[in-house]
């Protein structure tokens, strides 16, 4: 038996999220092997943080924030190790051409470095332990599975599981990706998996969903893509709103993006996305003391993110707004305790330089929730967060960069009483 191996690719990617590609039949990858005409491809990261966070020594109550108060007696300061905004991952690639047609299949699979995940025991990183003890474990959070089949002429169809569309190129292009950001460390089981980054504090979570979508082949920089995805239920995580327990849903959610990326001679690079997102809910359960009056309100939403780049220095702006979209990811507290659709909004603007192997970035992002029927006057429910962070990020080699922030955060409540916070965070992110 003849055997042809090739190795294709040695090095690093900045940052494997990019290679997962919405659109794209490739997978980003660090080390390719070619065997008869099928690639295999490895990439992924491996980041740990140090986070020391001053937590609200007199917090206001408010529903909702995932900042840190003091508990009474206790210190206000606080320090963490754990995985930054971006989890440790590692993506499995294959990529091969059959009867003309480009196919290639990831896999992303996502551990944590703590000994437990999300603080709530759900969310974007489902599971739950019992806090920072000896035997503890974290969990494995399994992103991706899909496949994509492409040709230049026919465009892309992808299947499976992947990141959904709005609020995708708001988290890539987020200097906060691959550190910390905002930072949620004291919680009855913390540190979470990952931290906040600007999620819920100017963009809102894509959250890996199951689907099926298409993406037009590229018209001189410009596609568009729809898919249909997996109805997700609402979550109400204060009790101060309606939900849906275990539900199913009458049609699937649907999103669609249109996208254009531009760059001239000049050096002037950049691109324009707007997101959309249609679902319409079964609400099965309503807020504490409440009745349901509508239990199959309307979600929907949309978001704009544009990037503008000249020589080191760059632009990020973003945008979303939303009607039952909710908090932090698609459809937490997006409802009221009648079931009636809250709107929120946010956004965030960024700048950043280079200069040789070193980053300069700001970014300041906040996120609103506002009350509606049945909220009453909105009470301690969350009403906005807000941060700022301002960081350096430096690469020690090709594939390693040392990253530290400052964010200062804040969450208000209908009520006006506040949760005030900050972190300082140094750490080290490898790719590979």
């Amino acid at each position: 038996m003849t055997r042809n191996i090739r190795i294709l690719a040695r090095g690093s990617v900045a940052l494997l999220f990019l290679g997962t590609g919405l659109g794209s039949s490739g997978v980003a990858r660090a080390f390719a092997v070619e065997t008869n005409g099928v690639t295999f491809s490895v990439s992924g990261n491996v980041n740990t943080n140090y986070t020391f966070t001053n937590c609200d020594k007199n917090p206001g109550v408010v529903a909702g924030s995932l900042l840190c108060g003091a508990p009474a007696g206790n210190s206000s300061k606080a320090s963490s190790l754990n995985s930054g905004n971006l989890p440790n991952g590692i993506v499995l690639g294959l990529k091969t051409t059959v009867s003309g047609v480009d196919m290639a299949v990831a896999y992303g699979f996502y551990p944590g470095v703590a000994n437990n995940d999300f603080a709530f025991g759900n969310g974007p990183n489902l599971g739950s332990g019992a806090g920072n003890v000896a035997l503890g474990s974290p969990n494995l959070d399994t992103r991706q599975v899909y496949a994509t089949f492409s040709t230049a002429e026919l465009g892309t169809l992808k299947i499976g599981r992947d990141y959904s569309l709005l609020g995708f190129d708001a988290i890539v292009n987020d200097i906060t990706l691959i550190a910390v950001g905002v930072a949620s460390v004291r919680t009855a089981t913390s540190p979470a998996n990952t931290t906040l980054g600007t999620i819920g504090f100017g963009h809102l979570f894509s959250t890996p969903n199951a689907g099926i979508s298409y993406t037009t082949p590229n018209f001189d920089g410009l596609t568009a893509t729809i898919g249909v995805y997996q109805p997700l239920d609402a979550i109400p995580l204060t009790g101060i709103g309606a939900g849906s327990s275990a539900s199913a849903k009458p049609a699937p959610q649907v999103q669609a993006q249109v996208k254009y990326r531009f760059g001239d001679a000049k050096g002037i690079s950049g691109f324009a996305s707007v997101d959309g997102l249609y679902q319409k809910q079964e609400l099965t359960v309503a807020g504490a003391g409440a009745t349901l009056t509508d239990a199959n309100p309307v979600a929907l939403g949309f978001d704009f993110t544009g990037k503008l780049a000249y020589a080191g220095a760059a632009l990020v702006g973003h945008y979303y707004y939303g009607e039952g979209l909710g908090a932090y990811s698609y459809f937490i507290e997006g409802f009221s305790p009648t079931g009636k659709a809250r709107v929120s909004q946010g956004g965030y603007i960024q700048a950043t330089y280079t200069w040789d192997k070193t980053t300069f970035g700001a970014n300041y992002g906040i996120s609103r929730l506002n009350s509606t029927d049945g909220d009453a006057d909105g009470g301690a429910l969350l009403k906005a967060n807000s941060k700022y962070t301002i960081g350096v990020y430096h690469k020690l080699l090709d594939n390693l960069t040392l990253t530290s922030e400052f964010t200062d955060a804040k969450s208000k409540a209908n009520s006006g009483d506040t949760i005030n916070t900050t972190n300082y965070n140094v750490g080290f992110f490898i790719s590979f």
